[in-house]
């Protein structure tokens, strides 16, 4: 886990760290003194659009209100993952200030737990929708605008609309075209195969501290049952030996540089991919899609707004500019990630997501932790 660095943080978490004061504490004497937040406790979901509401048909940020003012976000994405969208925005509106907070997804929730009613976060940006159904099942997330989620398809978000996704992921074959013989047609399209395949042998890799990855074996284990799963893990340990890394990122780069001691073959996110791509079209490293598996399963990012919020109306008009047809287009170009809206064409280097069909998985059952999938994979020496 990567050090803690807030970035732009001037909320409540600052202060108590100056004056050694315990959320608690602080909770305590605005109780006494009154609620000293700016919390209008106005529902989120009662927050009239500043301009246009947000839609499937992606209207732009010329449409929806002006942003004005500060927020807060706890995110569980990376400063390189998200900061291109944040400061677009500020640089689109000189009065916006994003105080943001970057750390793992579970220090977050947990971090925002702790705080309780004294949390700084306006809302979370989360890596997956685990962190966010943590938090909702805590009774601490609101309903989102009724536009902002009829805005989504429902298989993208929580059925009542405490939280929503932003963008999207696939899980895929990452593989070096310089390396690998026969391109994609030579990669099989039924995730269990790879278990059983010896070409696979001492040159396959995934990294399985990924909540994504946690996420697929889940819904294989909703599709082959656990003992199969089990059986496929164990099989990939022992008789593949696979090569495990601990970022997405590294092991995309192993896969593109090609060495002898770099493996060649990668489950991962197709989005680290399309990075690399992104910047350097000819890059030996591609991606394969498996065909209604659970190893294209299709995941998201997303944001979900705490209770109490310093103002209702910029944070709603906040997230539907993350919706907005220049959100969606800021994420793909920097992150190689889908959209989530449907007025909004995938634009990059890999195949749409008719293209690869992936399965429908109720994200919404998927919890932060992913207990089972991550049991197994330490039971069956999956692990870094």
């Amino acid at each position: 886990m990567e050090e803690r660095v807030p970035t732009q943080m001037f909320g409540r978490r600052s202060f108590l760290a100056a004056t050694g004061v315990s959320a608690a504490g602080l909770a305590g004497l605005a109780g006494c003194l009154g609620d000293d937040n700016g919390g209008d406790n106005v529902p989120i979901a009662d927050a009239d659009p500043l301009a246009e509401p947000v839609d499937s048909t992606a209207v732009s940020w010329d449409d929806l209100g002006d942003l004005e003012g500060e927020i807060t976000v706890y995110s569980g994405r990376t400063r390189d993952q998200i900061d291109p969208v944040f400061e677009a925005l500020e640089d689109e509106y000189d009065g916006f200030e994003i105080n943001r907070d970057y750390d793992d997804n579970d220090v977050q929730v947990n971090q925002i737990l702790q705080e309780g009613d004294a949390v700084a976060a306006d809302l979370m940006y989360s890596q997956d929708p685990g962190a966010l159904n943590e938090l909702q099942d805590n009774g601490v997330l609101q309903q989102l605008p009724q536009d902002v989620v009829d805005a989504v398809p429902g298989s993208y978000r929580e059925p009542d609309g405490h939280w929503t996704g932003v963008t999207g992921r696939v899980r895929s074959i990452q593989y070096n075209s310089d390396r690998w013989d026969g391109g994609a047609d030579e990669l099989p399209t039924d995730i269990m195969e790879y278990a059983t395949d010896d070409r696979f042998e001492g040159i396959i890799s995934t990294r399985p501290n990924s909540g994504t990855f946690r996420g697929f074996i889940q819904a294989m284990v909703e599709r082959k049952g656990e003992s199969e799963t089990r059986e496929w893990v164990r099989a990939m340990v022992e008789d593949q030996d696979i090569q495990l890394f601990s970022g997405g990122g590294d092991q995309a780069e192993a896969i593109n540089r090609g060495g002898d001691d770099d493996p060649i073959v990668a489950f991962g996110n197709s989005y680290y991919a399309a990075r690399i791509l992104n910047e350097a079209p000819d890059a030996p490293i591609r991606t394969a899609y498996t065909e209604n598996d659970a190893g294209c399963l299709f995941s998201i990012a997303g944001v979900g707004v705490l209770n109490d919020v310093a103002n209702a109306e910029l944070v709603a008009e906040f997230v539907r500019h993350l919706l907005a047809a220049e959100g969606q287009e800021f994420m793909m170009d920097a992150n190689g990630e889908y959209p989530v809206v449907e007025g909004i064409d995938y634009v990059g280097e890999l195949p749409d997501l008719e293209e690869i069909n992936p399965p429908e998985f109720d994200l919404s059952d998927f919890d932060m932790d992913l207990q089972e999938a991550s049991e197994l994979l330490e039971q069956e020496g999956m692990t870094v």
